[in-house]
Order: structure tokens, then C-alpha cells, then sequence
């Protein structure tokens, strides 16, 4: 809840939004209800309206000083003249040393301006400083003019963001929403320096795009390289295509004395002819036949058919990839 420090001579409270009534501060400062009045720490003048004051006038935790006419000071008056009852017009604050130069009853907001300078193409922060306005000055106009007497400046300042980006004055740029918002920094840039901030972002800008430039000359020119070297790719794939046909193709020209050395290799010791789903004795350490010859074998012999080595069924074992070249000597067998 909002809170608000009254204070007059050594006298100080602190009050919340409902105790702020006339009221209440009269009595507590012993000051005529009708005659009440704040000022804020830049003497500016806040009026009672019904008898209340409006938390839009005021701002949370800040200091108000209290005015008014004292009423010890009537009643004392009252028992010097043996008056019961006295009526009283409150002095005009036009005429009054004491009261501000001017009458507000508008909510003023704070925020923080960043005096900066270019260096090395980039903002860099001097100064800060500290403006305060109202609803009806928060425009970029009004705030440049702040900030150059806060600044105590004769120099013409330009309002940018954090990204050197001038500020200009629109709908989006009016009215408190905007320049209330401290976590949105605001800079004031020499007007001379603009222009050499402008010139050095314009060849960030340049360098960014010729250096994208590059890059995409340089992914055409992979992609041609690449495409060269598919185009080979696909040569050569063709080439060994060819001739994996042209070796489909071949006929190889045996001997008799091979073709028969062939056959012996690959026959089946007890069918006699090519060898399928072959099994390896390590016995003998060859191929002895088909799968299913030597099952049939072992139901009437215990020893291999090629050298007659006992325990046949511990010394066999199925081998396999060789269906396509058993295919292909298969002609050696049924020419």
C-alpha cells in the first residue's frame, strides 16, 4: 500500500491514502481545515478536492510539506478580543510568499536519460541524469528540453535508444506509458555526433551485408564443387556398373583338369552331386556334403565319409554365404 510522509516545521507523519483528508491533517497539524494545502520537493502545489487528497496527485513514499492557517494562532486571537466565533478568508496564494509558483493536481513521473557520447562508432555513457514531467509533457520535445537543462548544456541534444536509433516524436512515443518505463534506456547524443553515428552504423551495416555475400558466394561455390564431384561419383558408379554387367556376362574357359578339380571340391561325398547348404568337417577340414546327405549319413555311420574319423558329430558345422557361388558352379555339374 502507498504511504506518504506530511511534514511541518519539526512536526512529521506518515500517512496512507485514506487518512489523506483534510480532516485528519488539520488536526494532526493544527491548521484550518479550509485552508490546507501540500507542496512535493519541487514546490509544487497539491490541492484538496471534497475535503481528500487524490493518490493520483501523489507519488508513493515521497515528502509533503503541510500549509495552512495555524488555529492555535486564531484561538489565541479569539480569547485576546473576547471573540466566541470568528470567520476567516483564506489569504490568496497568488499574494502568498510561501506557496508555489504554480497549481497542479497531475501525477509527475520520473526516468533516468544517459548523456553519451560516440566513441569508436559506439554509445558510450557520460552522465546520467534524472528529469521529472507530467501526463501532458511526456513527448520527446518536452523530455529533450528537460534533459538539456538538467544537463546544463547550450548544445542541441538528439533522444536515441540503447541502439543509437533516434527517438521520434509519434503515438507510440506520447503520453507517460512510454517514458515512465526506466528498464527502456534512453540516451541523449550530441546532435553533431549523430550524424558520425549514423555514418558508422550505415558501414556496420555495409560489412554485415558484403559479409553475407560472401558466405552465400561461398556455398554456391561448394555446391558446384560438390555437384563436380557427384557427376564423377556417378561415372564411376556407372563405369563399375558395366562391368559387373560385362562380368555377368563372361564365360571363363576351364580345363577339363579344373573343371574336375572344381567338381571334386564341391561335391557331396554321398550324393555326388553340388553340395547344398554345405557342412564343414574339421576332421579333414573340408566340405563333405549336403545337409541333409550327412544327416541321412549319420543315422547309419558315426564316422565322417572322407577320412573315417570317429565322433562325427562333434567335428561338423554348417556353412553359410555361399549359395550364390554354389549357384554359379552348378553348370560344372549339369554342363
Amino acid at each position: 500500500m502507498d504511504i506518504y510522509v506530511l511534514f511541518k516545521a519539526d512536526k512529521r507523519v506518515t500517512l496512507r491514502p485514506d487518512d489523506m483528508t483534510t480532516e485528519k491533517i488539520s488536526v494532526i497539524f493544527q491548521v484550518q481545515k479550509e485552508t490546507v494545502y501540500l507542496t512535493d520537493d519541487q514546490n509544487v502545489a497539491i490541492f484538496p478536492s471534497d475535503g481528500y487528497f487524490s493518490s493520483l496527485d501523489l507519488v508513493n513514499k515521497s515528502h509533503y510539506e503541510v500549509h495552512g492557517d495555524s488555529t492555535t494562532a486564531e484561538k489565541s486571537a479569539a480569547v485576546a478580543t473576547g471573540q466566541r466565533f470568528s470567520f476567516h478568508r483564506p489569504t490568496s496564494t497568488a499574494t502568498s510568499s510561501s506557496c508555489p509558483t504554480s497549481r497542479s493536481t497531475t501525477k509527475s513521473f520520473v526516468r533516468n536519460v544517459f548523456s553519451a557520447e560516440v566513441v569508436n562508432g559506439k554509445l558510450e555513457t557520460k552522465k546520467m541524469v534524472t528529469v521529472r514531467f507530467s501526463e501532458f509533457e511526456a513527448c520527446v520535445q518536452t523530455i529533450n528540453i528537460k534533459v538539456t537543462e538538467a544537463l546544463g548544456q547550450q548544445e542541441t541534444f538528439i533522444l536515441t535508444d540503447s541502439q543509437g536509433n533516434k527517438i521520434v516524436d509519434s503515438e507510440g512515443t506520447r503520453g507517460s506509458a512510454y517514458w515512465k518505463q526506466n528498464s527502456r534506456k534512453v540516451f541523449a547524443v550530441p546532435e553533431q555526433q549523430m550524424d558520425l553515428l549514423q555514418v558508422n552504423k550505415r558501414k556496420r551495416l555495409s560489412r554485415k551485408e558484403d559479409t553475407g555475400l560472401q558466405e552465400v558466394i561461398a556455398d554456391i561455390e561448394e555446391v558446384v564443387e560438390a555437384a563436380q564431384g557427384l557427376r564423377e561419383v556417378s561415372k564411376m558408379i556407372k563405369d563399375l556398373s558395366g562391368f559387373a554387367e560385362s562380368t555377368m556376362t563372361t564365360t571363363l574357359c576351364l580345363s577339363e583338369a579344373e573343371v574336375a578339380s572344381l567338381r571334386m571340391v564341391f561335391a557331396c561325398l554321398v550324393c555326388k552331386g553340388p553340395v547344398d547348404k554345405p557342412l564343414f568337417s574339421t576332421c579333414c577340414k573340408s566340405l563333405i556334403g549336403c545337409k541333409a546327405c550327412i544327416v541321412t549319413w549319420k543315422n547309419t555311420h558315426s564316422y565322417c565319409p572322407k577320412c573315417r574319423a570317429v565322433d562325427l558329430e562333434g567335428s561338423i558345422h554348417e556353412v553359410t554365404g555361399l549359395s550364390e557361388a554354389l549357384a554359379a558352379l552348378e553348370k560344372l555339374f549339369h554342363p
